[in-house]
């Protein structure tokens, strides 16, 4: 079974008497293990499908899978505990809590999980040594570069053990090494631990690694192919 199928999925903006249509009819199915992006001219949806798929918002109409699990319907107490329990978010801003260390930044889901402390220790300096920041778990957002903050987002990803990845732009705000670095390390985590990653992106070198490469235009895919 795919770990995210989408049946139909429409979303639309409604500003006053105008509608602005982001996705329309969309039917996806991403496999477990899969190294996938979503890619496409800005507007094109790719956002809005990601954002979807993590239960950030709902859908106009049309149903999503997680897992087997029907996600659409879900209260906004259970999509919560979702994304908290199952699904890790890479945002191209690295979203981080800018009066928390690395280490406590990707300590938070495990704290929202009432992990333990010794666990929670851990699992954190194992994760923060995986993507290469050990030596720098007490050093805040601003004392970090851009590539180490979206490092410590990985880390902060992977701490709930999700089944799927979803990474909005990554490696728009690095440099071309840093960006090619990053990837290096998703790839590595997709290969060593069959990490699903569904990223966005209009990133060449993000769409030549991606084993699967679907196009989205006017919120419609207009290309699915494995390469």
């Amino acid at each position: 079974m795919p770990i995210i199928k989408t049946e139909k999925l429409t979303k639309i903006y409604r500003q006053g008497a105008v509608e602005v249509v982001a996705l329309s009819e969309v039917d996806i199915q991403i496999s477990h293990g899969d190294f996938a992006v979503v890619a496409g001219p800005s507007g094109s949806g790719k956002t809005t499908f990601l954002n979807l798929l993590g239960a950030l918002d709902k859908p106009t109409s049309g149903k999503i899978w997680l897992d087997e699990q029907e996600i659409t319907a879900l209260s906004r107490t259970d999509r919560s505990s979702l994304r908290r329990n199952h699904i890790g978010f890479v945002f191209q801003f690295y979203n981080l809590i800018p009066v928390l260390t690395a280490y406590e930044n990707a300590e938070f889901v495990l704290l929202l999980q009432g992990v333990d402390q010794v666990q929670r220790r851990k699992k954190v300096l194992d994760l923060l040594s995986i993507v290469g920041l050990s030596g720098l778990e007490d050093r805040y957002p601003h004392e970090l570069s851009g590539g180490q903050q979206q490092r410590v987002a990985i880390a902060r990803a992977l701490a709930s053990e999700p089944a799927l990845v979803l990474a909005d732009e990554p490696t728009a705000n690095l440099d071309t090494k840093t960006g090619q670095e990053l990837l290096d390390l998703m790839q590595q985590l997709n290969s060593d631990i069959n990490i699903t990653f569904l990223f966005s992106s209009h990133d060449p070198e993000v769409m030549e690694r991606a084993r699967r490469l679907i196009i989205l235009r006017d919120g419609r895919v207009v290309e699915d192919r494995i390469k």
